[in-house]
């Protein structure tokens, strides 16, 4: 009987260290899409890739040679672009930096992910509306590398008909987390 009580003992000690053992190891507690997006998001000549604009929709706009883009938790971005042209058309005051900012929404289901800008404020009108017509501004998809610090990302733009893109296509950029 001893014997019986002592290995139904070593049996339910096992049982428990396992359950334990196997709760520690369900991580619950990773962060999701939307909260892996938040932060500031860089590509310029040392860091990420802008890609091939042109060609592709890559990122902002043809010409750039840096862009940010900053996600916040409450939906809300803000980018900024540089471009070597010093005109007026390249930046509200003529300095060569764009900037717009808005919301976005992300839809985490679709392969590849959909994210959408909505301009509600910007300093380059031409390329980046706030007309409700255009609205997401910028239909895009994007992916995170593995360890969530690398995105990489490519845009239609309503403005120009330019439908968001099903694929990804040559060059897209690449933006890394700050």
């Amino acid at each position: 009987m001893r014997k019986l009580l002592y290995l139904l003992f070593v049996m339910l000690l096992t049982m428990a260290l396992f359950t334990v053992i196997a709760c520690e190891e369900d991580d619950d507690d990773d962060p999701t899409v939307a909260e892996n997006l938040v932060g500031v998001w860089l590509a310029d000549s040392t860091i990420g890739d802008l890609g091939n604009a042109v060609t592709t929709g890559s990122l902002a706009g043809a010409g750039w040679i840096s862009y940010q883009l900053t996600l916040n938790s409450n939906g809300t971005y803000s980018a900024e672009g540089a471009n070597p042209f010093d005109q007026e058309l390249y930046g509200g005051d003529g300095d060569g930096v764009i900037h717009y900012s808005g919301t976005y929404t992300i839809d985490d289901s679709q392969d590849p992910m959909w994210i959408d800008l909505t301009c509600t404020t910007s300093d380059l009108e031409v390329f980046f509306s706030t007309l409700a017509a255009v609205q997401p501004m910028q239909p895009g998809i994007f992916s995170l590398n593995a360890d969530d610090d690398e995105m990489t990302l490519q845009w239609g733009a309503k403005a120009f008909e330019i439908p968001r893109p099903e694929a990804f296509i040559a060059a897209p950029g690449t933006l890394v987390k700050q």
